[in-house]
């Protein structure tokens, strides 16, 4: 039997020792769970198709994967692969432009068709090595060792730390993705529940709302060399509400985060380990938002983002979350580009054309595209101070236009995330910027620095009329 098993377990035990080697992980505790992905497979792919070699390369083929994507993640992102990530894969799939840079386009191109090649000979050449009985017992004790991981046991599900870091560290990847998953799923039901969701009523004469979440926007000046003047953001934040940086929950990537934060002022520690993405299976009809509560006023809810409708899943998230419409790279045809995407001044026009044709007050969230990375060229930094300076141009196109809205205007900006740039991966401070204006309320200006999901309720303030007291913020 060694002859028929050995080929097959190989290339997936040596793509686990990968994953383990990239998280470093030592401990024994949980052994058995982090093994039964690279043994259970195997076996139930030798079950299926009798070819040992086969099934075992194309068992390992999604580890050595997995150990690419982590060693990548924890480089550019600082962030070790987590369960919620299965989200990302169609992703990569459909825009590949926006993650094979960061691992290096040509050896994840090379090794993918590498590796097709290989399975494409093996299935056409290799002999079948097992009939019968065997092949039968084979399957159903692969297909068990992997229903086992869907039910890991209560002990290491306690002893988690619940950082990525520390459980892959002691757990290994493959058993902490298990793990991570559980006590997501068992938790889920009870987080949602204690965040209802509920109307806003914001105070006479209600007043339009811009929301824009634009993209790796930060002030980097006093920080980085060569950083733009920008004369719409100080002009704005001098009148501002308030103003100052954001504590946003991600460096470099995962947008979703800082947005649903925003949009729910559901913060990290509410979310549990669901705050990794929580557009996955957290993000659901029934929760508090900004868009259900101004709907439920009367509001016209409307989300523009110039690009793929189902990325992160907002397709389905954002209707659920109250917008009543949803206009992405379809409703910006033809629209004039920045660099590889839709430019933040179409997007500022898009805004105004929403806002005129609405019949009552609208709410009008925008995500913009323009400055997303990789950046091309010799000098990325300076393609994404160039993008700094158009995203301040969009926000004085916004604000000029107040007047000739026929209702008050209340705008607010922040960046979702720091840009993954080699300037600013060792930075200590990775908070982003943010401001609340209001056209018919000048404020002072007033700084204040605050997490992402404290934008929420300044804005149901700035609605309201209401008082705001917005909760200490981490100083980093």
């Amino acid at each position: 039997m060694s002859f028929v098993l050995l080929p097959a377990l190989l290339p997936p035990l040596l793509g686990w020792l990968a994953c383990r080697r990239v998280a470093r992980a030592a401990g024994t505790a949980a052994l058995w769970l982090d093994l039964l992905f690279p043994l259970g497979l195997p076996l139930l792919l030798l079950g299926l198709t009798g070819l040992p070699w086969l099934s075992g390369v194309l068992a390992g083929l999604p580890l050595a994967g997995l150990a690419l994507a982590d060693a990548t993640k924890r480089a550019v992102l600082q962030e070790p692969v987590v369960f919620s990530d299965a989200a990302m894969l169609p992703l990569v799939v459909r825009h590949p432009g926006l993650y094979l840079p960061f691992a290096g386009t040509g050896w994840v191109l090379g090794g993918a068709a590498l590796g097709a090649a290989v399975l494409a000979v093996l299935a056409g050449l290799e002999p079948v090595a097992l009939r019968g009985t065997p092949r039968v017992v084979l399957a159903v004790l692969g297909l068990g060792l992997l229903l086992l991981l869907l039910v890991p046991p209560a002990r290491l599900r306690a002893a988690l730390a619940r950082e990525p870091f520390a459980d892959t560290r002691r757990f290994g990847t493959l058993a902490t993705l298990a793990l991570f998953r559980a006590v997501a799923w068992a938790e889920r039901p009870a987080r949602r529940a204690a965040f209802p969701a509920a109307a806003l009523r914001p105070a006479a004469p209600a007043p339009h709302v811009v929301l824009v979440q634009m993209e790796s926007f930060w002030d980097p000046r006093g920080t980085l060399p060569g950083a733009p003047p920008l004369p719409n953001w100080d002009r704005l934040a001098a009148a501002a509400i308030g103003q100052g940086r954001l504590r946003v929950p991600g460096f470099g990537a995962n947008t979703m985060r800082a947005e649903f934060a925003v949009l729910t002022g559901i913060g990290e520690g509410a979310l549990g380990l669901d705050r990794f993405n929580p557009y996955f299976r957290f993000a659901r009809a029934g929760l508090r938002s900004l868009p259900g509560g101004l709907a439920a006023a009367g509001y016209a809810t409307v989300a523009l983002h110039p690009f793929d409708r189902r990325f992160f899943g907002r397709h389905r998230v954002l209707p659920a979350l109250g917008f009543g419409r949803f206009v992405a790279a379809a409703g910006f045809a033809g629209a004039p580009r920045a660099g590889g995407y839709v430019a933040d001044a179409a997007v500022a026009a898009r805004i105004l054309d929403e806002l005129r044709a609405a019949p009552g007050p609208a709410l009008a969230f925008a995500i913009t595209m323009q400055a997303h990375g990789p950046w091309p060229g010799h000098d990325p930094r300076a393609q994404w101070l160039g993008h700094l300076r158009d995203a301040d141009a969009m926000l004085g196109l916004l604000a000029d236009a107040a007047p000739s809205l026929g209702r008050p205007l209340v705008l607010c900006a922040y960046g979702d995330h720091l840009p993954a740039l080699p300037d600013t991966a060792g930075l200590g401070d990775r908070r982003s910027s943010w401001l609340l204006w209001r056209s018919d309320a000048a404020g002072a200006g007033a700084r204040r620095d605050i997490g992402a999901e404290e934008l929420f309720h300044a804005l149901g303030a700035a609605l309201t009329g209401q008082p705001w007291r917005p909760a200490p913020a981490d100083p980093t």
